[in-house]
């Protein structure tokens, strides 16, 4: 190495440790903000089960939706997102509409 850039170097060093120092402060000051951050996300990850068992649910009214509609000759991916938004009144809609289909044919 040249002599500048061992100089550069050290000098580098010199201005990491000076810092150093102030950033310990720094972090001392952030601790109440990190504490109440920790908190935050911990009831969050409480909360996730219930979340993805909703999901799960949910998921299950659009694939009941779905079949049914591939089975009465209607657009299954359509009912599949009508029941996965609206789960229970889309069920209630595709009954009715089975009914009126059953209705039309005798």
């Amino acid at each position: 190495m040249k002599p500048f850039h061992i100089k550069l170097f050290i000098f580098g060093l010199l201005m990491l440790s000076a810092l150093l120092p102030a950033r310990g402060v720094a972090q001392q000051q952030d601790t109440p903000q990190i504490t109440s951050l920790e908190s935050r996300v911990s009831n969050l990850e409480h909360r996730i089960p219930y979340h993805t068992e909703d999901g799960a649910g949910l998921f299950l009214f659009g694939a009941f939706c779905a079949l049914w509609a591939q089975n009465t000759g209607r657009n299954p991916w359509l009912w599949f997102f009508l029941g996965l938004l609206f789960s229970v009144i889309a069920i209630l809609v595709l009954l009715s509409k089975n009914a009126d289909d059953k209705k039309g044919k005798t």
